[in-house]
């Protein structure tokens, strides 16, 4: 028993260290952490439902699941061959394109949910009805740039 909990803590701690590994190596990665918080505000400040709300959490898992996978994709690749190969050339590629797919539908949905059901209203009125909210944002943004593009 003592063993299993070891064999799962040991399994945690390295889904953990890959995660961190791609924070601090992978920008494409900060971006989708950065548009999931400010996605998840405008969600919030939005009244979006639960369900919805449910639904834009997997998409957030999904996207970013497809980033740390078409990373691991990249590296594998990267060190099994040295120089230009082919088929590496359109495994690195489908896995990026995997990602864009992704991508494409998590912008249809948060579309939907943001334009056809008012959510983005509601939040562009929230932040007009509390300046100190909508001044938080903005003063936000300087941090998130430098996460996405100075963060190692």
């Amino acid at each position: 028993m003592n063993r299993e909990i070891r064999k799962l803590r040991q399994s945690f701690a390295c889904a953990f260290r890959g995660v961190l590994s791609c924070l601090r190596t992978e920008r494409n990665f900060r971006i989708h952490i950065t548009a999931a918080v400010y996605v998840s505000v405008l969600a919030l400040s939005g009244r979006l439902e639960v369900v919805r709300c449910a639904v834009l959490c997997l998409c957030f898992a999904g996207m970013m699941s497809a980033e740390l996978l078409n990373t691991a994709i990249e590296r594998l690749c990267d060190r099994q061959v040295v120089g230009y190969d082919k088929l590496v050339r359109e495994a690195k590629d489908i896995a990026a394109a995997a990602v864009v797919v992704c991508a494409g539908f998590c912008v249809a949905v948060g579309a939907l949910f943001f334009l056809r059901e008012g959510a983005f209203w509601t939040a562009l009125a929230f932040f007009e009805q509390r300046p100190w909210a909508a001044g938080l944002l903005f003063a936000s943004v300087p941090a998130a740039l430098l996460f996405v593009f100075r963060f190692h």
